[in-house]
């Protein structure tokens, strides 16, 4: 892994669980509401680090919603 992909990686992290502090904070929703988001969240993170860190070669691959 390169240090170019590191640096992408810790920054998506921080974009990714700050703009999640925000949705959690300042989005008026039901309790259960919030973990399921906070669930799908970190379940789609881990998938994404697994096949980054996993995935051979190529780099990070991009991440695509949809």
């Amino acid at each position: 892994m390169t240090l170019v992909s590191l640096v992408t990686l810790v920054l998506v992290l921080a974009l990714v669980g700050f703009l999640l502090y925000l949705i959690v904070t300042y989005i008026p929703m039901p309790a259960p509401m919030q973990q399921v988001i906070v669930v799908v969240v970190v379940i789609v993170l881990v998938l994404w680090l697994l096949s980054a860190l996993l995935g051979g070669g190529g780099g990070l691959p991009p991440l695509r919603i949809g």
